[in-house]
């Protein structure tokens, strides 16, 4: 498992890590201390399509991890995971809501259509996603 963390915030990795929390190795987010690995946080970069989007997918990760432990009490005092999964969650639908989706834009296997696309029939549109006979501009995620 790679872990690096460099700390100057100049990588994706490092701004992802930062964001998340996961800047020492050993006592990351995770449960048990555990952090995500450099492939995890590089994955989720390139499935979303940019470094903030991929702190959305961490949170949104850690909060499904946080929800598998149960809440627990004894002698008078109660441990609630579900609000560290229900803050992680929160986080999540911020940074979504922060640096949402651009319109048009497939990212791994998904398709989002605009709102001025309706003139363009699914027939003329070949193998590489491209509009045949159409000129148009657009960026595809680096």
């Amino acid at each position: 498992m790679a872990f690096t963390y460099v700390g100057t915030l100049t990588t994706d990795l490092d701004r992802v890590r930062f964001h998340l929390g996961d800047t020492a190795y050993g006592a990351g987010p995770r449960p048990a201390d555990a952090n995500f690995t450099d492939a995890e946080l590089n994955g989720l970069v390139t499935l979303e399509g940019n470094w903030q989007r991929a702190v959305a997918a961490g949170f949104e990760r850690l909060a499904a991890e946080w929800t598998r432990y149960p809440n627990f009490s004894t002698d008078g005092l109660r441990v609630d995971r579900s609000d560290i999964a229900a803050g992680f969650k929160a986080q999540a639908a911020q940074w979504r809501k922060d640096y949402p989706r651009p319109v048009g834009i497939s990212v791994a296997g998904q398709i989002t259509r605009d709102a001025y696309s309706d003139d363009v029939t699914s027939d003329s549109v070949d193998a590489s996603g491209d509009y045949a006979g159409h000129e148009f501009e657009y960026a595809r995620p680096a």
